[in-house]
């Protein structure tokens, strides 16, 4: 019995010894996560942002230019057809059909205005053939008028003098008349002359509208001005930017289609946020990652930055239409494939960097929590450069030291 118990003894004493290590191990073990040693890397400060593969070049595929025309009203056009995206097409092909419904609306419509003004022309003319010879003729009666009163006025010479001032003033009254018949005469032709012009012109208007309108209707069926492959344009706005697809709407705003990519060169088409956009320039050093590809790495090289800005979802501020050219020859690279791009601003070989969740703050000063075997505490540090990941260390820190990556329990 005795012997028993010094078993169970030692079989429980080693049982605590051994959970005892399991507790100062996992301790260690969760200590050692939350502490950094510091060490000299070579540092890359990047902008990381993510795209889509465009061509650099590409044939663009528009609407026509007839649809332009602020006289037609055609402010947006809806898409009605558009064939897949992809599609290898020649020059000629069928690619896309407009609205031609309300094309045909508006073709009606004005059709309908122009036989009506062709009607008031023709009325117009009519009247203004009538008024005019009915005026001649009155003027002629006047004519006679005058020419008797001028033969009377002739023959009062044989008369009295009261007779002659009477026919002089007969004669006068009437030539008055007749000079204001012929200056309403005119007046009323030129009136009518103007009235008739209005109309004609009117009716020229619309006619030359009427062909417009015909113009636009047999430019809404698009096809292709080349050979090449199919990718669909892009719409853009407060929604951010999204393809065109059947049932959206074109203007001469945003008058593309589609177009038929030079596949030869290609890019990264990404946006950047306006916080960055001072630090990139025309020519840096980009990684562009390719999803479909399982992330393969090519080397790219910014060649466009867009002069505005543009608001669209998914970013606090203003970002900038940035075009990354890559540099590969790869044929399984196809336009909208989309990409990781990481946009190195700046390099620092063998530096001291640290992690950005160990670096702390206490208004203007930044720190860091120092462990050493006296304990733990704070130490003051001057940063340099840094990116989404890093931190350039300048001074503060030595190599070798161990720094926490989390707050101290009793700063919590």
């Amino acid at each position: 019995m005795r012997l028993s118990k010094s078993k169970k003894t030692i079989v429980l004493s080693g049982s605590l010894v051994l959970l005892f290590v399991i507790v100062v191990w996992i301790s260690r073990s969760k200590a050692d996560k939350g502490i950094y040693k510091v060490k000299k890397d070579n540092f890359e400060a990047v902008i990381s942002c993510k795209g889509e593969i465009q061509s650099e070049k590409a044939v663009l595929i528009n609407i026509p230019d007839i649809f332009g025309d602020r006289t037609l009203e055609l402010w947006d056009t809806q898409i009605k057809d558009l064939i897949p995206e992809g599609s290898i097409v020649k020059k000629g092909d069928y690619v896309a059909l407009l609205d031609q419904g309300r094309i045909k609306q508006l073709k009606e419509n004005n059709e309908e205005r122009l036989k009506k003004m062709i009607f008031n022309l023709n009325d117009s003319k009519i009247d203004s053939a009538v008024d005019l010879v009915a005026l001649r003729n009155s003027i002629d009666q006047f004519d006679y008028d005058l020419s008797n009163s001028r033969i009377e006025l002739d023959q009062s010479v044989y008369e009295s003098p009261a007779f002659q001032r009477r026919a002089r003033m007969a004669y006068e009254r009437t030539e008055r008349q007749m000079d204001a018949k012929r200056r309403a005469y005119l007046m009323t032709q030129k009136t009518l002359r103007i009235q008739v012009a209005r109309e004609e012109a009117l009716v020229e208007e619309f006619t030359i509208k009427d062909r417009k309108y015909q113009l636009a209707f047999d430019g809404s069926r698009i096809t292709a001005p080349q050979d090449g492959m199919l990718i669909y344009g892009r719409t853009f706005g407060r929604g951010g930017s999204r393809k065109l697809t059947i049932g959206s709407y074109v203007s001469m705003q945003n008058p593309v289609i589609a177009t038929l990519p030079d596949l030869s060169v290609l890019a990264s088409e990404t946006y950047v946020e306006e916080i960055y956009i001072s630090k990139i320039k025309i020519g840096d050093s980009t990684r562009v990652y390719i999803d479909a590809l399982k992330n393969q790495q090519k080397i790219g090289v910014i060649s466009n930055i867009s002069n505005v800005g543009q608001e669209m979802s998914g970013f606090e501020s203003k970002v900038f239409k940035v075009i990354i050219r890559i540099s590969s020859d790869n044929k399984r690279i196809k336009p909208a494939m989309t990409t990781n791009n990481e946009i190195i601003i700046s390099k620092e070989p063998n530096v001291l960097v640290i992690p950005k969740p160990a670096l702390f703050s206490d208004g203007p000063e930044e720190f860091v929590y120092l462990k050493e075997f006296s304990g733990i505490s704070r130490r003051k540090v001057e940063c340099g450069n840094h990116s989404d990941k890093f931190v350039v260390i300048k001074s503060g820190l030595k190599e070798g030291d161990n720094i926490l990556l989390n707050k101290p329990v009793n700063e919590l």
